[in-house]
């Protein structure tokens, strides 16, 4: 699936415009001399995208250290919130278990495909929640979680010291894994920042092993969902479940508006969409339709 042509265009101009926004917001984090300046060209280049969102995330978690609310917060994903549709969990989340929607998010994804004893890949990692949800609900044989935020990889390497777990900074669109070495791959809300996402199915497909699993949530333009499904198709997944989850996020989003305000007090009118809270942008593009958040079980 190579040249322009089989590419997917993943930074809508709508999503573009919401980027340069996020990422002009200038902060001081706790404890340094020098604020981080955080900057966005909408002509950059694919390589100076990606150094831009490595510098946003790694912003987004100095702000999260300095809140209070770091220590806990293992989740930056919009979550998911039960409206009486079809469910696909074959776990119930416990009543006491802080992030209940973001973890049901992750359990949703799972649904029934096999963890236990498996080798997997969480591309996108942040900080660690995929990897919390299923070293607590499942048995993985080993799990790696991999993203470009260094200040998100020092959170996991601190707080998610489990047996046969590491964290590695890397480049969704050039993983550094040989053929076949993961039985699953997971991606949760991660895939909307790559500049070719068609390359990113790619290198999945190429990571996993022969029958493996590839387990996929974000949300895109409705427009783009079926030039999506082709470039997976494409790649050579075979895509067992499509699920469209917007109404359930919009119910997460307007659960997990309040908690999340407080967490990034101060910054909250530059984060608003990141986050999804009602009103925003992002809220509203889905509430309409523009956008859908779908969840995709596809396997090599």
């Amino acid at each position: 699936m190579a040249g322009t042509a089989a590419r997917v265009a993943n930074l809508t101009p709508q999503r573009r415009k919401l980027l340069e926004k996020l990422l002009q917001a200038k902060r001081t984090p706790a404890g340094a001399a020098d604020p981080a300046v955080l900057s966005f060209s909408a002509g950059s280049s694919e390589g100076e995208s990606k150094t831009q969102f490595r510098q946003f995330y790694d912003g987004v978690n100095r702000q999260l250290a300095a809140s209070g609310f770091g220590e806990l917060s293992f989740f930056l994903n919009y979550g998911y919130a039960a409206n009486g549709s079809a469910e696909s969990a074959v776990i119930v989340v416990p009543a006491q278990v802080p992030n209940r929607n973001s973890v049901k998010l992750v359990l949703e994804l799972i649904g029934a495909c096999q963890i236990e004893g498996r080798d997997v890949l969480d591309v996108g990692c942040g900080r660690g929640g995929t990897i919390y949800v299923m070293q607590r609900f499942f048995r993985p044989r080993t799990t790696t979680g991999l993203d470009l935020s260094r200040e998100a990889l020092e959170f996991c390497r601190r707080t998610h010291r489990y047996d046969g777990c590491r964290f590695l900074q890397g480049d969704a669109e050039s993983l550094p894994f040989r053929n076949g070495s993961f039985d699953v791959v997971t991606n949760v809300e991660s895939s909307h920042s790559y500049p070719d996402v068609a390359a990113f199915y790619a290198e999945v497909y190429r990571v996993l092993r022969r029958g493996g699993w590839f387990l996929y949530a974000d949300s895109m333009p409705a427009g783009e969902r079926k030039a999506r499904m082709a470039a997976l198709r494409e790649t050579g997944f075979e895509i067992r479940r499509d699920t469209d989850i917007t109404a359930n996020v919009l119910l997460s989003c307007d659960q997990t508006a309040r908690r999340r305000r407080e967490a990034f007090a101060g910054q909250e009118e530059i984060l608003n969409d990141f986050l999804a809270i009602p009103g925003s942008t992002i809220y509203e593009q889905m509430h309409s339709g523009f956008l859908s958040y779908r969840i995709w079980t596809l396997r090599k």
